[in-house]
């Protein structure tokens, strides 16, 4: 019986550390997503920006 329980008590403690582990590549994860999209974000930004600074150029003779 005593063995028996240890084993219990052995995967109540890997299950308790397993989610804790995918509580943390969850928020690891989440962070990196979020970062990336306001990477992704800020460069459509630009390419906008960009993209009025051009129409405004005359592509023939310059905008001189």
């Amino acid at each position: 019986m005593v063995h028996l329980r240890r084993a219990l008590d052995a995967e109540r403690a890997a299950r308790r550390l397993t989610a804790g582990l995918h509580e943390q590549d969850l928020a690891a994860f989440t962070m990196r997503l979020n970062a990336a999209v306001c990477a992704q974000s800020a460069l459509s930004q630009a390419d906008l920006v960009l993209d009025s600074a051009l129409a405004d150029v005359d592509l023939e003779g310059g905008s001189w």
